[in-house]
């Protein structure tokens, strides 16, 4: 068994809920986080066989479904340990930055960065020009803490690889896809933001073409088209709260990019649901946006990252999908998300990483 142990430090707020839904520092998350993005680093080696990859996660994680050559359930326990050097609440009890307003088309009146990107760990107080926190407690920005993981020697490639990936696009708690709970690993191991931000990265092991990513319902790797991996970097800026409000423009704009006018529509490929525009008898029905941020801290300035991580929409939920129109839109997914990524290409307020 190996030992690493490491340095994480909030880049921004992290809304985290233990049990009782009080925030605190809490080794599950962290697995979590960890265990999404080993299947991101192991992907290319298991040829992108789910079935490979879930039993070869079962054999680390641990599981209670993996079934033996006379087809007989047996379980293990996991074989990767982590654990935090304190549990404790988080240092953030009040809300009191200004939540900067920006326009959104589609809305008659200013919204507030914060909030649209937190909605539901934050929410609105009549009468008050900032959010609150709904529950009262959050992870603070720069809050800090060590983990420390143990895992068997014959993985430690992965492990490294996974960390990697978590430092560079990590976030988790509530709303982590956007932006919130952005997390900073330290070990000497790791290459610095630096190296992603100037587009050296070595990501081939860890990407694949938007077309190949599109045939699997999973997210399994970075995307990339003809101009190079498909991730997007915002201007620097002194703090998170302005590169908060850059993301949140940026994503009402890919957002209204697309048409939601019919009952099934672009915008439903990118994620549902939608206020007021759920398709019939698919009120319920949730598909998370595949298009995620990361706010990273590097030499005393903060940048955004907007990156695809592409997969086919669910199968699923083709039985529901009524609509006339339907069967086009799904069959132009790829379609839809070369439009999504003109919008980045052509934002003022990014660039892809890999460009100079």
């Amino acid at each position: 068994m190996q030992k690493l142990n490491c340095k994480v430090t909030f880049n921004l707020p992290g809304f985290i809920g233990d049990a009782e839904q009080k925030s605190a520092w809490r080794t599950p998350p962290f697995k979590a986080l960890l265990q999404n993005w080993w299947r991101v680093a192991v992907a290319a080696e298991h040829q992108y066989q789910h079935k490979q990859i879930r039993e070869s996660e079962g054999r680390l994680f641990g599981h209670a479904w993996l079934k033996d050559n006379k087809g007989e359930s047996w379980a293990m326990r996991s074989r990767f340990k982590i654990r935090l050097e304190r549990s404790t609440p988080g240092q953030l009890s009040t809300w009191n930055m200004d939540d900067i307003k920006i326009k959104h088309a589609e809305v008659k009146f200013p919204v507030g960065a914060h909030l649209y990107l937190g909605y539901g760990p934050l929410e609105y107080k009549k009468g008050s020009k900032k959010p609150v926190l709904k529950k009262g407690r959050a992870i603070k920005d720069n809050e800090t803490n060590h983990l420390s993981l143990i895992f068997p020697t014959s993985g430690q490639q992965q492990i490294q690889n996974t960390l990697q990936l978590a430092h560079w696009f990590g976030a988790l708690g509530g709303r982590s896809r956007n932006g919130w709970g952005s997390v900073a690993f330290a070990h000497d191991s790791l290459q610095s933001y630096q190296t992603l931000l100037n587009g050296e990265a070595e990501l081939s092991r860890f990407s694949r073409s938007l077309t190949d990513c599109l045939q699997l319902e999973w997210p399994h790797a970075i995307g990339t088209d003809n101009k190079g991996v498909l991730i997007w970097k915002t201007e620097a800026k002194i703090s998170w709260m302005a590169v908060m409000r850059d993301l949140a423009e940026i994503k009402i704009g890919f957002r209204t990019a697309l048409s939601v006018t019919k009952p099934f529509d672009e915008r439903h490929i990118l994620a549902m649901p939608i206020t007021h525009h759920n398709p019939k008898g698919m009120n319920n029905e949730r598909v998370s946006n595949q298009l995620r941020f990361k706010v990273i801290q590097h030499n005393k300035q903060f940048y955004g990252l907007v990156f695809h991580l592409p997969c086919k929409f669910p199968s699923d939920l083709d039985k529901k999908m009524i609509h006339p129109n339907a069967r086009n839109l799904l069959d132009n997914q790829l379609g839809i998300w070369q439009k999504v990524h003109l919008y980045l290409d052509q934002n003022g307020k990014l660039k892809r990483t890999g460009s100079k």
